[in-house]
């Protein structure tokens, strides 16, 4: 699904990453952890093809930042990106025209997630917790082979937190992949979960 290796970032002076290599198996949930620091959500942004790195990416075969890269994966980060002036409805509508999704199932996964009744809503209208139940659940629905998360749980309530467990497990039971970060336990009952210190990713291979 996913192989990376010899990645390396440097940002000012710092090295964030270094000679990073990791594979990704179809139907894997993959659990970085680490401190503040570690380079987890540097390593999600290079794996996304969102910030550039020596070494090399493929998802499905391909460099995440050509087209058939980005059409493999979703990426939601710490908090969720929208367009002002779409609103939820229409957010759901534009991926699924972007990533040719079938638009019911996004709305199925908005409904899980509780907002069917706010879908003529704006990004100005939500809280920052409903904003990224927004961007979580397109990211769901739009089902990519690779979806990619950064503390996904943070700014979530109870219920959303289930949806999304829920929702995980969904995807890898279809034989797709997810990557994400947490600071907390959410993952630690969920079957199937396999943890990586981002720390030692760094000059091994996993």
């Amino acid at each position: 699904m996913l192989i990376a290796r010899n990645l390396s970032v440097t940002l000012g002076a710092a090295r964030v990453l270094h000679d990073v290599d990791l594979d990704v198996k179809p139907g894997q949930l993959l659990h970085l952890t680490g401190g503040n620091g570690a380079g987890k959500t540097t390593l999600l942004r290079v794996l996304c093809g969102l910030i550039a790195s020596s070494g090399s990416v493929k998802v499905l075969g391909h460099p995440p930042r050509t087209v058939a890269g980005r059409a493999s994966l979703a990426f939601v980060p710490d908090e969720a990106e929208l367009y002002d002036d779409l609103t939820i409805a229409e957010h759901a509508q534009f991926a699924s025209l972007a990533y040719a999704a079938p638009l019911e199932d996004l709305h199925t996964a908005l409904n899980a997630f509780g907002l069917g009744h706010r879908l003529d809503q704006f990004p100005a209208e939500l809280s920052r917790g409903t904003r990224q139940k927004v961007g979580l659940a397109v990211a769901l629905g739009l089902k990519r082979p690779l979806t990619l998360l950064d503390e996904p749980f943070g700014t979530l309530d109870t219920d959303s937190r289930q949806v999304l467990r829920d929702g995980l497990s969904a995807l890898a039971a279809e034989g797709r992949s997810a990557v994400l970060t947490t600071h907390g336990g959410e993952l630690a009952q969920m079957k199937g979960v396999r943890q990586v210190a981002v720390g030692a990713l760094q000059g091994t291979s996993r």
